[in-house]
């Protein structure tokens, strides 16, 4: 495998020393971290800078997507305005990706395939967030010695990631060697719930492909996701603490607090919740959405306005308060999944009840997570609005609540370009440059344009373009 250390030289990276499982996040900043840094010591810094990477991917592609708005006026992300993301390109291709080459190069040369498997799930998600971002992006050519790299084509990637994911089951099996502990900040090294996120992954990326291929795409997805999650306690998550606190509290909660703003809930996801959109209050609307001081009324910035919101992702928030998690793959995301794919795989129209249960227990297993109670949980199900049946039951209707489940978890803006942004209206003062159209892309971030100037140039399409994923 190459090394991924990609143009730049490997910065200094943060040591983590693991001194009890209170403390398991606790970073001792080492500038000058020694080259032969062992397995226990890279693995949980390429884990925090994996979920640094996701916040940053998410806080753009909830606004394009429209969970976020702009809090700061009418010239933000949300009004499609083109953006490069820089800092997630810097934590993947900077951090992440690196210590993970050499997480499995030493796994390699130790003979810990428990390491290396791991590693490879977790370069098989980054590399996923990468494309799904830039699309064709540096991989197979990248080398610490090749400063100028052709990149990898989307087509390619998808293909990488699939082929990373099936040698990480193989590893994942492997009993000899050294295998993590309480090194491993996510399964605190519960292999069985890696193996299983790599299915549940495997599930995903062949889900992205299906306008290409539905059937094919569907049976894909099924095989991988019935030895994918089991349940909310397999999601692919990074837990923080008070003392080193998630990206969504320190980076977006604190500062709304003190009038530094940022992005707020729009309305679009608001009106879902509150019962504007679908008729039925969501008992998940107090959980998961917090009210601005003195707010009773739940009403979300109109994307592109930067005004009117009365809701706020602040410390009362599921996602954004002081213990929350950094959540990057849910067992709710994958029944959802399973139901986009036995509808597809229903050539009678509807679905079948496998499909309609899968449906169901999506919404269920994401009230459960964010903390409804399960009377509450009945009722909505029961309700004629989104109890439809199975017969009824439509690709918008599973996308639709897939969208509420998957709360600032960047991927869902894979979903809604692949829906082509479903009924959405579009954000006041939409960027002109895309004639109307919707935003499909960020673009390569200015530092790669100077390093690597006419590969990236070959690379770059305009915002509106849709990628090769959605393009068939």
């Amino acid at each position: 495998m190459k090394n991924i250390r990609y143009i730049f030289k490997m910065l200094p990276l943060a040591g983590l020393l693991l001194t009890s499982c209170d403390k398991f996040l606790d970073i001792n900043t080492d500038e000058t971290l020694k080259g032969d840094a062992t397995m226990q010591e890279l693995l949980p810094t390429a884990q925090f800078y994996t979920a640094e990477a996701s916040f940053q991917q998410a806080y753009v592609a909830c606004q394009y997507a429209q969970q976020l708005g702009s809090a700061l006026g009418a010239n933000g992300i949300d009004t499609y305005a083109e953006t490069d993301n820089t800092l997630g390109w810097s934590n993947l291709y900077l951090y992440a990706l690196p210590q993970l080459n050499a997480i499995i190069q030493k796994g390699e040369k130790e003979a810990s395939p428990a390491y290396v498997g791991i590693a490879k799930v977790l370069t098989a998600y980054n590399l996923g967030l990468a494309t799904v971002s830039w699309e064709n992006v540096p991989y197979s050519q990248a080398d610490q010695k090749n400063f100028s790299p052709a990149y990898d084509t989307q087509e390619q990637i998808y293909a990488t990631i699939d082929k990373l994911l099936g040698e990480a089951v193989t590893e994942l099996s492997g009993s000899t060697g050294t295998k993590p502990g309480q090194d491993d900040l996510i399964y605190q090294g519960d292999l069985g719930k890696w193996t299983r996120l790599a299915y549940s992954l495997r599930a995903r990326y062949l889900w992205h492909g299906s306008i290409w291929n539905p059937q094919q795409a569907a049976e894909g997805a099924l095989a991988a996701l019935e030895k994918g999650m089991k349940g909310n306690e397999d999601d692919f998550q990074l837990q923080y603490n008070s003392k080193n606190l998630s990206p969504w509290y320190s980076k977006v909660a604190i500062p709304n607090t003190t009038g530094n703003l940022s992005v707020t809930f729009s309305n679009t996801i608001v009106d879902l919740f509150n019962g504007t959109s679908q008729g039925i209050i969501d008992p998940r609307l107090s959980k998961v959405i917090g009210l601005k001081n003195n707010q009773t009324v739940y009403s979300g910035v109109v994307p592109g306005s930067g005004s009117g919101s009365t809701v706020d992702l602040n410390n009362k928030a599921w996602h954004s308060n002081i213990n929350s998690p950094l959540v990057m793959m849910t067992y709710s995301e994958l029944k959802g999944i399973e139901a986009e794919a036995r509808l597809a795989g229903n050539a009678g129209g509807g679905t079948s009840a496998a499909g309609y249960t899968a449906y169901q227990e999506m919404i269920s297993a994401n009230m459960k997570k964010v903390g409804v109670e399960q009377t509450d949980i009945d009722q909505f199900l029961k309700d004629a609005r989104i109890n439809i049946g199975a017969s009824k039951l439509t690709a918008k209707q599973i996308v639709t609540e897939k969208f509420k489940s998957m709360l600032l978890i960047g991927d869902i803006w894979t979903d809604i370009r692949k829906y082509d942004y479903l009924d959405f209206p579009m954000p006041t003062n939409p960027n002109p440059d895309l004639q109307g159209k919707r935003i499909q892309r960020m673009k390569y971030p200015d530092s790669e344009i100077t390093r690597n100037s006419k590969t990236v140039l070959a690379n770059q399409k305009d915002p509106e373009v849709l990628m090769w994923l959605i393009n068939k």
